[in-house]
């Protein structure tokens, strides 16, 4: 990681949340509440990978053990469908249902790129 690094990733980052938050206000879930846990989280996600020059869709975890692999890959299949699964039960519109998967992505992107932003800098 760079010095100047953070200091352009920061603004940068706070543009990408804005313009996500928006997206979400806008087209899918016009409540500030969700649009701003949207932008919040795009924002973070975004710093870490704009600050630390992490691959976004590069390996972030590795598990060399079968048994591990497989504990991973079902977890992250109910992590996946789980938004799908609670919002078909609550009965949510089409457009809340991609806004709430939307989040998520950001959630599952900001947990990644902050975990190997740590690992890196330490």
């Amino acid at each position: 990681m760079t010095e100047r690094a953070p200091k352009v990733a920061l603004p940068v980052a706070g543009l990408f949340g804005a313009v996500s938050g928006a997206v979400v206000y806008y087209f899918l879930l016009p409540d500030w509440f969700p649009a701003l846990a949207t932008a919040a989280t795009y924002a973070g996600a975004s710093y870490f990978y704009l600050a630390f020059d992490i691959p976004l869709l590069g390996t972030h975890v590795k598990f060399t053990d079968r048994t591990d692999r497989v504990g991973y890959a079902v977890g992250l299949f109910g992590v996946s469908v789980g938004p799908l699964a609670l919002s078909e039960y609550a009965g949510l519109s089409s457009s809340a249902v991609i806004g709430v998967v939307a989040w998520q992505l950001g959630l599952l992107a900001f947990l990644l790129l902050s975990a190997t932003a740590a690992h890196r800098a330490s």
